[in-house]
């Protein structure tokens, strides 16, 4: 009797783990700019959302693109969030001019960095920039323009 319920056991655990490890999932694209500064990629659920203009970079999903040579002469950088769990999300990405490690805005919250987002709108709220992850997203260009 033991040994059943060991074995029933081992296997619930095991089936546990693929059940848990089908739920997350790979989010990538590039960016597309033009100048030498560090970039910023983000991706944000909607508590991140709600703060991001005070706690820009949020962690964990942001990457950081250091300037370099090699990076401006191609225009383009790639991103990938990997191990993303099933939910809404919005990427947005920022130039970082003043290389001061954050995004920055005026008294009346406009960017005075460039800045540029999955799903791009004017005025963006969470129900115009959410986009589901519920599988892998690949070729999303986030692109800057002078």
């Amino acid at each position: 009797m033991f040994k059943k319920v060991m074995l029933f056991l081992v296997t619930l655990l095991v089936m546990s783990a693929f059940a848990y490890a089908e739920d997350k999932f790979t989010i990538s694209g590039e960016v597309i700019f033009s100048g030498d500064e560090d970039i910023y990629v983000s991706l944000l659920t909607y508590e991140a959302y709600k703060n991001y203009k005070k706690e820009r970079p949020p962690a964990p999903f942001t990457q950081i693109f250091k300037a370099n040579p090699e990076r401006k002469k191609t225009g383009r950088t790639p991103f990938k969030f990997v191990g993303v769990i099933k939910g809404s999300y919005f990427i947005i990405s920022f130039i970082d001019e003043n290389k001061n490690g954050k995004m920055d805005y005026d008294r009346w919250w406009f960017a005075e960095e460039p800045e540029v987002s999955y799903k791009d709108v004017m005025f963006p709220g969470w129900y115009d920039v959410k986009f589901e992850v519920n599988k892998d997203i690949t070729g999303i260009e986030l692109k800057y323009f002078e």
